[in-house]
């Protein structure tokens, strides 16, 4: 028995209608998503090397702005034409110690806190021999420190941090 092809019905007739389907469904798709809106447009070259504290960055070409700094946590990076220039790179320390009674015993449970120059205050607790950490300090920028406890008063001490410090000792006085 010899099948019959209907007409129209040739090899090509259904994969054009869906090609043509395709194409029009992917330029309507590709042309959805809201208005867009370039705020800034800059062509430049960049370079050089920038450095502080343990960071080092060397060239910038593509930098999304060069007028601008970018800051994150607690890291900061200024933008611009450097050519040599001083760059700030921001970097973090960690600034440890203990809170200590007057004859040097470690103090437990107290409260100890450091506040930043824009006046961000963090707190920790001592431990069991007095001993208290903060991670993530910013360089270059004076922190102060104080000490809070139930037995004793300490003097609140005002540190520049340019370095990690594992030996910042409050001491309580009587």
């Amino acid at each position: 028995m010899k099948h019959l092809k209907a007409p129209g019905r040739g090899r090509f007739s259904r994969p054009i209608p869906f090609f043509l389907f395709f194409i029009l469904m992917s330029s309507a798709a590709a042309q959805t998503g809201g208005p867009f809106a370039i705020e800034k447009s800059v062509i430049a070259g960049g370079g050089g090397t920038a450095s502080g504290g343990t960071f080092r960055l060397d060239g910038t070409v593509g930098q999304w702005s060069p007028v601008t700094n970018t800051s994150g946590g607690v890291y900061d990076l200024g933008g611009g034409f450097w050519g040599g220039g001083n760059i700030p790179v921001t970097s973090a320390f960690t600034v440890a110690g203990q809170v200590l009674t007057p004859d040097g015993r470690g103090i437990r449970n107290a409260t100890v806190s450091i506040t930043d120059p824009q006046g961000i205050v963090r707190k920790v607790t001592t431990g069991s021999l007095g001993f208290f950490s903060f991670d993530n300090v910013k360089t270059g920028e004076t922190h102060t420190i104080r000490a809070v406890s139930k037995r004793f008063r300490f003097q609140s001490v005002d540190l520049t941090v340019t370095s990690n410090l594992s030996d910042v000792n409050l001491i309580g006085i009587e």
